[in-house]
């Protein structure tokens, strides 16, 4: 019976020992904790299409104005046909130095991981102009031909078509080849007086007024810095050339004493536009064109967006902004004074370095917006004085002429206002984005615009100005003063893109006059603001650039006054936000 017991008992362990040999460990068995996937950041690229502004300086490749007057009939007894000519030839140097401002649009496509194609174009009001005399006194038969000569030559605007190729260093930064079609602005100014002596011959002066719309070449190159996901940095040299341009004018004697036609010249004034320009310029690459990437910064051509509308900004309370900024005003175009038209170039450069006081402006724009609904108001007023040689060399006003011992004083204001009411018309979300938002506004209005000038003058020999009615001669101290205004009703529309709460991009243009103010005009701004608070206030920044057209002529005792222009230049400001 023990026996039994114990054998039973042996039994029972040993199935109970290879139980546990046998039985499955369910810990072991459990699956391994991985740990979650980190994300790969997506890679920069290059590819998108970018909007931007640019400042820069431009110098000139050719210098000279050549002038050669050639002689076309000479009846005269002292035989002056060939000194006239030869007096009237000569050269005179007009580099084209200046200070410029613009903007540009383009698209890039990286392919093949590091390489960079695109097409860019870009246009700048510039303004850039020289100019330069000639005096010649020329022995004749019978006395000698004293000749005096004024030449100026300008590049009112210009601007470039190009393709871009090059070859990213570094994910970030971008070296480039440029080249492509140049386009441009361009005027020639001349008026050469002449004297005749001993003798009762007079010549009128002779005035050349010529404008041109050219296309040519440009060829440079340049590097980009990306600031961020959608901020870049460039710094470019083009060389542009924009051929020559010539025109003819003539010069007439008549004998004061019978009345009749004695000797013709015919004066050809010639130059050649090209250069050379060094700009910084600042882009904006948009979310919605910019492809996805993962391990390459190669992409397809172009991206696919997708966009959704969104309802638009509902009715709550009131938002206010109050925005003083500072606009660099530049004007190229034409003054239109008793029926001639006078060129007229200033820049933001003339307004420090030839003026005889510091400029004097105030600016500012007020905008309310409750939901869809908004209101502005905007004011630009500014004030120049020039006096001395400025007046004699170069003015707003175009064709004041200045005898030795001249001098005189000019003062220039300028006044811009605007105010209207926008709504806004529709809304959409780039799903590609968390934040970003763009929407649409349409608005009317009605814009002021004033220019006066007022010109004192102390004079021993002669001046004069058509446009002022000025005409002085001997020892005299006169004063004078007119004004252009007008009000136009204006339609235009807005564009907003919300980077984020915040940060905006704003786009507007408009259109106005229609006959009611002015013939046309037209408004075009765009700009970037950032919000952003200093002490608890909450304040508001901004940049951009802004250009008003104004076509505005009338009519008194049958001649015309007017002015053909465009007004323009960077802005900033920072501005409260309540």
């Amino acid at each position: 019976m023990f026996v039994g017991n114990l054998k039973i008992q042996s039994l029972a362990a040993s199935v109970l020992a290879l139980a546990c040999l046998t039985t499955p460990s369910f810990g072991a068995d459990l699956p391994a904790q991985k740990a979650p996937p980190v994300p790969t950041p997506p890679v920069f690229t290059w590819t998108g299409f970018y909007v931007g502004m640019n400042f820069g300086h431009a110098w000139t490749g050719s210098d000279p104005i050549a002038v050669a007057s050639a002689n076309a009939l000479d009846l005269t007894a002292g035989g002056f046909g060939q000194a006239s000519g030869l007096g009237g030839s000569g050269v005179t140097r007009a580099r084209l130095d200046d200070y410029y401002f613009g903007g540009q649009a383009g698209y890039n496509w990286q392919f093949a991981e590091k390489f960079v194609a695109g097409l860019e174009g870009d246009i700048q009001g510039a303004g850039v102009r020289g100019g330069g005399g000639l005096a010649n006194v020329t022995a004749a038969p019978g006395g000698f031909a004293v000749t005096s000569a004024r030449l100026r030559r300008s590049l009112e605007h210009f601007g470039t078509v190009r393709g871009r190729f090059g070859y990213a260093v570094t994910p970030t930064i971008l070296v480039y080849a440029t080249g492509g079609l140049a386009y441009g602005g361009v005027n020639i100014i001349s008026a050469m007086a002449q004297t005749l002596t001993p003798s009762t011959l007079f010549a009128k002066v002779a005035e050349g007024d010529r404008y041109e719309n050219r296309l040519g070449w440009t060829i440079g190159g340049g590097a980009e810095m990306a600031l961020g996901h959608n901020l870049s940095a460039k710094l470019e040299y083009l060389y542009y050339d924009l051929g020559s341009a010539s025109f003819a004018v003539p010069l007439a004697f008549t004998d004061l004493t019978i009345g009749a036609l004695q000797l013709i010249n015919v004066m050809r004034v010639s130059t050649r536009f090209n250069g050379h320009l060094l700009r910084l310029g600042l882009n904006y690459r948009f979310d919605w064109s910019i492809p996805p990437t993962s391990n390459s910064a190669a992409t397809p051509l172009f991206a696919s967006p997708e966009f959704a509308m969104t309802e638009r900004s509902a009715f709550a309370d009131w938002r206010i902004k109050v925005m003083p900024y500072l606009w660099a005003i530049n004007t190229n175009g034409t003054l239109i004074a008793r029926g001639d038209a006078i060129g007229t170039d200033t820049t933001i450069v003339d307004a420090f370095t030839k003026t005889s006081s510091f400029p004097l402006a105030f600016m500012g724009r007020l905008e309310a917006s409750n939901g869809p609904l908004s209101l502005y108001g905007d004011f630009a007023w500014a004030r120049l004085r020039f006096s001395g040689s400025t007046l004699k060399l170069r003015s707003p006003v175009a064709d004041v002429a200045l005898a030795i011992s001249a001098s005189g004083r000019l003062r220039q204001t300028l006044a811009i206002g605007e105010a209207g009411v926008g709504y806004e018309l529709a809304r959409w979300k780039f799903l590609g984005g968390t934040n970003s938002s763009t929407a649409l506004d349409a608005y009317a209005g009605l814009r002021y615009g004033y220019i006066g000038l007022d010109l004192t003058l102390n004079a021993f020999g002669a001046a004069n100005s058509e446009l002022l009615e000025l005409d002085v001669v001997g020892a005299r101290s006169t004063a004078r003063s007119g004004k252009i205004q007008w009000v136009d009703p204006v339609v235009g529309l807005r564009v907003r893109h919300e980077f984020a709460p915040g940060e905006e991009f704003q786009m507007r243009g408009d259109i106005g006059g229609f006959g009611a103010g002015s013939k046309f005009s037209w408004q075009f701004y765009g700009g970037y603001s950032r919000d952003f608070e200093f002490k608890g206030l909450k304040l508001t920044g901004m940049v951009g650039y802004r250009a008003v057209g104004i076509d505005y002529s009338t009519w008194q005792n049958g001649q015309e006054n007017g002015l053909n222009a465009i007004i323009h230049g960077p802005v900033t400001g920072v501005g409260m936000r309540f």
